[in-house]
């Protein structure tokens, strides 16, 4: 059996609600929220036009592992006035599958799953080393190497590296 309590708000200032994120004022049964999103941070402007899918990254496919609670629990609650009150709530930002309740919730599955990708130009992707991971190869947009200005330089999920960048020994 969930508690029903009366959820009283007086004041609730929220700047931004986005991308699956809910806000509940009362008591609910079930919150189901996904978020999924690639984040491309480049150097400059560049848009191949399609940028890739959600299917070429493992991230957005590997099973999420929930855990099962093997442990009895013995809760006792006693509330005296069946009231949930809040005075005020000032919140800058809810994004990406999170939940704002004031109430009960019986069953909460949130997911985000963010895949963040950096590209940088030749002269700075050979500073960095293999800290960058390509969204893709100009190869693999019927695009060569030598018309793009994007290096792809970084490290393959197998641990191989990646890289068109031509570098030579230190001195």
């Amino acid at each position: 059996m969930m508690f029903q309590r009366t959820s009283v708000v007086d004041s609730i200032n929220i700047s931004t609600v986005s991308f699956s994120s809910i806000v509940e004022l009362g008591d609910a049964t079930y919150h189901q929220a996904l978020s999924r999103a690639i984040a491309v941070q480049r150097q400059k402007e560049l848009f191949y036009g399609s940028e890739s899918d959600y299917k070429d990254y493992d991230v957005f496919k590997e099973p999420i592992p929930l855990i099962p609670v093997m442990e009895n629990v013995e809760c006792h609650f006693e509330n005296l006035k069946p009231i949930i009150k809040v005075h005020h709530i000032n919140i800058t930002g809810i994004s990406s599958a999170s939940l704002l309740q004031i109430g009960n919730c019986r069953h909460i599955y949130t997911e985000a799953r963010i895949k963040h990708i950096r590209q940088f130009e030749q002269d700075m992707a050979t500073e960095a080393g293999n800290n960058l991971i390509p969204l893709n190869e100009p190869g693999q947009l019927d695009m060569s190497a030598s018309e793009s200005s994007v290096s792809v330089t970084g490290t393959a999920l197998s641990g191989s590296p990646i890289s068109d960048v031509e570098t030579s020994a230190p001195e």
